[in-house]
């Protein structure tokens, strides 16, 4: 073989590979494309739309949060954020026994799911490590715009006061 044909075999070669490269460059550096946007017909940017969804509206009378009378420390939050099949998320702490709102890690200790049909209220507590919902089930025996008052099903007598607060 001459040194021509030596020459034309190593620069073609040196020219697969560079091409090669190049193809695999523009392949991994290229930008993605740019998802299709969906625009709803009808609706201008200045225009207020409303989205309905199947989420059931919290009792509002219920939203809110709460403290206890007898236990100035202690409170409760009902929120109106959905959790499905009827229940929505609050939260409870302490203050008289050191825990406050900001030592409560999201949706573990002190957090429940709570639901309330007629005068029952169902809360179902969370805990950090695992989720075991226990149940606590209360008679509600006052629910007005500044005042909850609750009784525990389990125990009659057992009536636990709280206002709203501001």
């Amino acid at each position: 073989m001459d040194k021509r044909t030596k020459l034309i075999i190593i620069l073609s070669a040196v020219a697969v590979a560079l091409s090669a490269t190049g193809i695999v460059m523009w392949l991994v550096l290229r930008e993605p494309a740019e998802p299709e946007m969906q625009v709803a017909q009808g609706a201008s940017t200045n225009e207020l739309v409303y989205f309905e969804d199947d989420t059931p509206p919290a009792d509002p009378m219920m939203v809110g949060k709460w403290r206890n009378q007898a236990n100035a420390g202690w409170y409760k939050v009902y929120y109106d954020d959905y959790d499905g099949d009827g229940f929505y998320w609050g939260k409870e702490w302490d203050e008289s026994d050191d825990v406050f709102e900001e030592d409560l890690r999201y949706h573990g200790n002190g957090w429940f799911r709570w639901r309330k049909n007629g005068k029952e209220l169902l809360e179902m507590a969370t805990m950090d490590e695992r989720d075991v919902p226990i149940a606590k089930t209360y008679i509600i025996a006052t629910n007005s715009a500044d005042s909850l008052i609750y009784k525990d099903a389990s125990r009659k007598k057992t009536f636990y006061r709280f206002g709203r607060v501001q």
